[in-house]
C-alpha cells in the first residue's frame, strides 16, 4: 500500500500476554516517532486482524498460547508473502533462529537481559520494512502483467523462465507455472532456436531491444508464426511480448503501434519521456484523445500530473493532483489494482463531485504512478481498448523500473569516485608528508649509528621500519575501493617467488608448491601473498617454511610457526587486530579486502605442520 512519507509504519504486534503486548508497544512507540503499534492477543485475533489489510510490518513473540512464532509466521506467509515479520524471542537457541530464518522471518531479535530492547526492535522494523519495498514493487508489476491480455514473460539471465503471464502460456499451450523454471527454448522449434542464438540474442545484447518474426512451438508440437518483441531489463532480464500472427483479428495497426512505443519507453531517460510516450500511445494507438499520466511525488505524498493530453486540459481545466489518500486514482494506485468504471460521476470516493468524465480507466505504474484515460460517454471502453492501454501500462512501468535503477547506479558511481578522489588525497598526504620526514630521520639515524651505542640506534631503526610498514599498508587500505580491474592470467607459483624478494624473511624457506595459473590483479595479488608471508614471518622462528599451493577452487598459503588460536581466528581479519605490541593490525585486513575486491573468499585454519593456513577460494583458475 503507497503511503504519504509522513504516515506512520503501522506494526502488529500478536502477544498471548495483553500486558506485556501493551508495554512493548510503548516502548517501540516511544523508541521510533514514525512507528505506530497496534497489539493482538493471539494467533487467530492477528491472523483476522491481518485478514483486515493496513499493515506494514508484523512482530509476533516466539511462545503463544497452542503454537510458537514460527508456526504462526508460516500462516502470515501463507496468505501474505511479502509482508515483513519481526520475532521477538526471549529464546536463545540457535535453533530457534536457524527455524526461524528457513521460514522466511525478515528479522530475529532476542529480548535485552534487561527487558528494554525497544530501540533495537524499532530499528529492525524499520530495516525489514525498507528491504521489503523492492519486493513490494516488484509483486505489483507482476500483477500488471498478469492482468494484461498481451502474451508477457521475464526471462532471467540465465535463460529461464522466471514469470509469464496466462495469455503468454495460452499461446504456447501450456499453465503458467508449468513454464516457470523452464528454459526459453522449449517455445522454439530447432530451426528457429538456430536463427534466436545467432541473430535475435546478439541483437538484444547489443541495442536492448530486437523486434521481428519467430516460429513459435506450442506443447503440442505444433507451430505458429509469432510476432515477437524482446526488452532488456536492468538485471539483465529480458521481457518478451508475443502475438500470434496467424490470429492478429485486424488489429495490425494497433500491434505496430505497441512496438514503436515499446522502443521509444526503452530509449526513454526520464519519467517525463515516459509519460509523454504513453500519452501519446493512448491517445494514438488506443484511440483516447482524454488521458494523463500522474507520478507519485513522495515529498508531496500525492500523485502529480507530468504528462496530459490537450483534450484532458480542455475538459477538466487544470488537470488535478490526487492529494494523499483521496480519489479513485489513489485507491487504485495504493492496491496496485486496475480500475475501470462505466460511469464515474454515480461511484463514490471520487475527487471531483461534478467531473464531465464518464467512462474512466485507471491503471497503476507500479510503484511509480498511474496512467488515466477518460471520455464523456459512459461505456465507452470495449475489450481491445483496455488490453492496449494495460499493455501500454506494463512496458511504462518496466521502462521507468529501468530509469531508477540506472539513476541509483549513477548516484553510487558518483559517490564512489567522491570516495576515490578523497582517498587519492590522502593517499598524496600519506605518502608525501610522512614518508619525507621519514627519509630525513632515517638518514640522520645512519649518522648517529657512526657514533652512539648500537642497540639504541637498532630499537631506532625498527621504529623506524614500522612506520613505513604501517605507511605502505595504509596505502594500500586507500586503494581496497578501487576493486580488481586489471585481472589477468598470473602464474602462481612465479608471483609467490617474486613476493619473497619483496619481504624481509630472514632465515625462512619458501616452498612454491603451486602449479596453478589464477586470474587475478597481478599487483593485487602480489600484495596479498606479501602480506600473509610477512604475517608468517613475523609470528615464526628464523627456520620457518612458508607454502604456497594449490587447494580444491583456490590456493593456500602455510607455515609450521606457531599457528593462530581457535578463538582469534575470526578476528584476524579485522582492521587493527594484533597478537603483537609492534603489530599494525592492518595486514591481514589488507588481504581479506584483496579478496572481497576479487569476489574470493579468505579462511585460516590450521596447517599440517600446526602452523597458519590461509586459505583463498572462489579463484578462477585459466
Amino acid at each position: 500500500m503507497r503511503r504519504s512519507p509522513l504516515d506512520p509504519t503501522r506494526v502488529l504486534y500478536v502477544a498471548d500476554d495483553p500486558k506485556r503486548a501493551e508495554r512493548v508497544a510503548t516502548a517501540v512507540e516511544g523508541a521510533a516517532e514514525r512507528i505506530a503499534v497496534e497489539t493482538a492477543v493471539g494467533v487467530r485475533p492477528g491472523l483476522d486482524r491481518l485478514a483486515d489489510g493496513e499493515v506494514d510490518c508484523v512482530v509476533s513473540e516466539y511462545d503463544l498460547e497452542g503454537r510458537n512464532g514460527v508456526a504462526f509466521l508460516e500462516d502470515v506467509r501463507a496468505a501474505h508473502p511479502g509482508l515483513p515479520f519481526v520475532l521477538f524471542t526471549d529464546e536463545g537457541d540457535e535453533a530457534v533462529a536457524s527455524e526461524a530464518i528457513s521460514a522466511g522471518v525478515s528479522e530475529y531479535v532476542r529480548r535485552a537481559p534487561d527487558g528494554d530492547s525497544s530501540a533495537e526492535l524499532a530499528d529492525r522494523i524499520e530495516a525489514a520494512v525498507e528491504s521489503a519495498r523492492p519486493e513490494r514493487a516488484r509483486r505489483r508489476h507482476l500483477r500488471a502483467i498478469d492482468a494484461a491480455e498481451e502474451g508477457l514473460g521475464i526471462i532471467e539471465e540465465d535463460g529461464t523462465y522466471s514469470y509469464v503471464n496466462e495469455a503468454y502460456a495460452d499461446l504456447y499451450g501450456y499453465d503458467p507455472e508449468e513454464m516457470v523454471g523452464e528454459p526459453f527454448t522449449i517455445t522454439y522449434p530447432d530451426g528457429a532456436l538456430e536463427t534466436v542464438r545467432a541473430d535475435v540474442m546478439p541483437a538484444v545484447e547489443g541495442t536492448g531491444f530486437w523486434r521481428g518474426e519467430t516460429t513459435g512451438l506450442r506443447a503440442d508440437g505444433t507451430t505458429f508464426v509469432e510476432d515477437h518483441t524482446l526488452v532488456k531489463t536492468d538485471g539483465e532480464r529480458l521481457v518478451c511480448s508475443v502475438f500470434d500472427k496467424t490470429d492478429r483479428g485486424g488489429h495490425e495497426d494497433a500491434i505496430e503501434g505497441i512496438h514503436t512505443t515499446v522502443r521509444g519507453l526503452m530509449e526513454a531517460t526520464t519519467f517525463e519521456d515516459v509519460a509523454e510516450t504513453v500519452v501519446r500511445a493512448v491517445r494514438d494507438v488506443v484511440g483516447l484523445p482524454n488521458n494523463a499520466v500522474h507520478r507519485y511525488d513522495e515529498d508531496a505524498g500525492a500523485l502529480v500530473p507530468v504528462a496530459w493530453t490537450d483534450e484532458a486540459e480542455r475538459l477538466l481545466g487544470e488537470v488535478p493532483t490526487f492529494p494523499h489518500d483521496d480519489g479513485l486514482a489513489w485507491d487504485a494506485f495504493e492496491d496496485g489494482e486496475r480500475r475501470e468504471y462505466d460511469d464515474v460521476s454515480t461511484v463514490p470516493g471520487r475527487l471531483t463531485e461534478d467531473t464531465p468524465i464518464r467512462s474512466e480507466l485507471i491503471l497503476p505504474l507500479g510503484d511509480h504512478g498511474v496512467l488515466l484515460a477518460g471520455t464523456t460517454e459512459p461505456g465507452a471502453f470495449d475489450h481491445v481498448d483496455v488490453t492496449l492501454a494495460q499493455t501500454f501500462a506494463v512496458h511504462a512501468t518496466t521502462a521507468l523500473d529501468g530509469i531508477r535503477s540506472e539513476r541509483e547506479l549513477r548516484r553510487e558511481r558518483e559517490v564512489l569516485e567522491r570516495q576515490n578522489e578523497r582517498l587519492e588525497r590522502f593517499a598524496g598526504i600519506v605518502s608525501h608528508d610522512l614518508r619525507n620526514p621519514l627519509t630525513v630521520a632515517q638518514g640522520r639515524l645512519e649518522l648517529l649509528a657512526e657514533e652512539y651505542d648500537e642497540e639504541h640506534v637498532a630499537a631506532i631503526e625498527r621504529s623506524h621500519q614500522r612506520m613505513e610498514t604501517l605507511i605502505e599498508d595504509i596505502l594500500t587500505l586507500t586503494r581496497e575501493g578501487q576493486g580488481a580491474t586489471d585481472a589477468e592470467p598470473v602464474d602462481l607459483a612465479a608471483a609467490a617467488t617474486e613476493c619473497w624478494e619483496h619481504v624481509r624473511t630472514g632465515e625462512a624457506t619458501l616452498v612454491a608448491d603451486a602449479a596453478s595459473t589464477v586470474r587475478a590483479d597481478p599487483g593485487r595479488l602480489q600484495q596479498l601473498l606479501e602480506n600473509c608471508v610477512r604475517n608468517s614471518v613475523e609470528h615464526g622462528s628464523d627456520d620457518l617454511t612458508v607454502t604456497v599451493g594449490d587447494c580444491e577452487g583456490g590456493f593456500y598459503v602455510a607455515d609450521d610457526g606457531p599457528g593462530i588460536p581457535d578463538d582469534e581466528r575470526e578476528r584476524v581479519f579485522e582492521a587493527g587486530f594484533s597478537s603483537t605490541d609492534d603489530g599494525t593490525g592492518l595486514g591481514l585486513n589488507i588481504v581479506a579486502g584483496i579478496a572481497e575486491s576479487h569476489g574470493w573468499d579468505v579462511a585460516v585454519r590450521e596447517s599440517e605442520a600446526g602452523g597458519a593456513r590461509f586459505e583463498i577460494t572462489g579463484v578462477e583458475s585459466v
